[in-house]
């Protein structure tokens, strides 16, 4: 009995000390865990705060694309060399494609979406350059100068609605 008696009194000082340090464990770890994140919170928003100049500039170096891109910028920073309607064709061609190839990179910093509309809008402004070319009215280059120019101010063209989503995207961003 005396030696169930000294198990009972061991019990009484080991019992508040196991729990006491539990508790401590426990609260602790959970401080730990919580400056953790916090400390991982901080350093997500001062890598945004850094990355907002960078994702701006790359909306603002694919807006000045679409701009670039368009058939009235297009024509008029691309003058033909000769009236072959089919050089000039190539002429605007090379241009957008070089524009394009220019500012690939910018694909890093925007959205996967808006990366799709931007390469969308160069593909339809090839094709809009390529089906006005093919207008039987159109024999000269500067046919297809006039004609792309005419045909801009009548249809939607690809390029506004491309800067119509940067615009909204940057506006979700700010």
């Amino acid at each position: 009995m005396d030696y169930f008696g000294e198990i009972i009194e061991g019990l009484k000082y080991a019992l508040p000390a196991a729990v006491t340090g539990y508790a401590t464990y426990y609260f602790l770890n959970r401080f730990y865990r919580y400056e953790e994140k916090k400390q991982l919170l901080k350093a997500k928003a001062d890598l945004k705060k850094h990355a907002l100049p960078v994702r701006l500039q790359a909306y603002e170096r694919l807006a000045l694309f679409l701009e670039r891109i368009s058939p009235a910028k297009l024509v008029q920073r691309v003058k033909p060399a000769n009236e072959d309607k089919q050089q000039y064709e190539m002429a605007l061609v090379f241009q957008i494609q070089n524009e394009f190839e220019h500012n690939l990179t910018q694909q890093i910093y925007v959205s996967e979406k808006c990366w799709d509309i931007i390469v969308t809008a160069k593909n339809a402004m090839l094709m809009f350059i390529k089906q006005t070319a093919e207008d039987p009215e159109v024999e000269t280059a500067t046919d297809l100068q006039n004609k792309l120019l005419e045909r801009s101010a009548k249809d939607e063209i690809p390029t506004k609605i491309g800067l119509s989503f940067i615009r909204n995207e940057v506006n979700e961003l700010l």
